[in-house]
């Protein structure tokens, strides 16, 4: 059961949803050309005066100590500030690698975060948002370490870990958790099929991430979009009020040489 607030959030179109980026992992292979590709994304979230949902995993890990966060991330927060201070919302999912959300992306940065799924009314249509972690039948252990993850004396606890040494510990989990969401894609039909479920309690759209297999299944005019991810396949969506449909960075040129502009820089 994936826990949610009922109550809908209104969202300006168009509106852009992208996830699993892992900024930070070790093993991204070009990671100056991934953050500037994120960041033409956001300028075009900028020019379009839409909206911005980052959909869990942005960040290979994320903890927030009660006087630290993770530095390498400066440059994102710093544009999404932007963003906000533009009058553009930014919502972000909490992911299996964003372990403590306390206070510091909504107080400094304004991004206004969920801990488990939400519910965005985008013009007419009501799409149901979620990282997409805990879904499949075999991740009874992780929903079981998930709630151990999430609660707040384990997170006292593990925030009197010096930050580096917190930061040395998270690198090998978060490989690991990378790699086992990798997955079968024979998988794929469990996240459809809770889809679908939504879909009968009355969703136009239901959109998540996790599992880094870009997907869009249309049916009876209610659209399923798993994200993808932002290291392999640059895969985002668009919901312009009327359509709900995955893009590539590849198929947009405009992002391309934004993406090749030293003004992102």
């Amino acid at each position: 059961m994936v826990k949610y607030n009922r109550n809908p959030i209104q969202l300006r179109p168009p509106v852009y949803f992208v996830s699993d980026a892992h900024l930070g992992a070790a093993d991204i292979e070009e990671p100056a050309r991934q953050m500037e590709r994120l960041f033409a994304l956001i300028e075009q979230v900028r020019s379009a005066s839409g909206s911005l949902v980052l959909v869990g995993d942005i960040f290979d890990f994320w903890f927030e100590w009660k006087h630290v966060v993770p530095k390498q991330y400066f440059r994102l927060l710093h544009r999404l500030r932007t963003l906000v201070d533009d009058g553009i919302q930014v919502h972000l999912f909490a992911g299996n690698h964003d372990f403590r959300i306390h206070g510091f992306l909504e107080k400094e940065v304004g991004i206004i975060t969920h801990q488990d799924g939400a519910v965005l009314q985008i013009a007419e249509s009501l799409i149901f948002a979620f990282h997409g972690d805990g879904i499949l039948a075999r991740d009874h252990g992780y929903r079981l370490l998930k709630r151990i993850l999430r609660n707040r004396l384990c997170q006292f606890l593990f925030s009197w870990i010096h930050p580096d040494l917190g930061m040395l510990l998270a690198r090998g989990t978060s490989r690991t958790s990378r790699n086992t969401t990798k997955g079968d894609p024979l998988e794929d039909d469990e996240y459809i099929a809770f889809a679908r479920s939504k879909f009968r309690e009355g969703f136009d759209g239901v959109v998540m991430g996790h599992a880094h297999r870009p997907m869009q299944i249309d049916e009876d005019s209610k659209t399923y979009i798993n994200l993808g991810d932002w290291i392999i396949h640059y895969t985002f969506a668009i919901h312009d009020g009327l359509r709900f449909t995955l893009e590539r960075f590849s198929d947009h040129p405009e992002l391309q040489q934004d993406a090749s502009s030293p003004s992102i820089a």
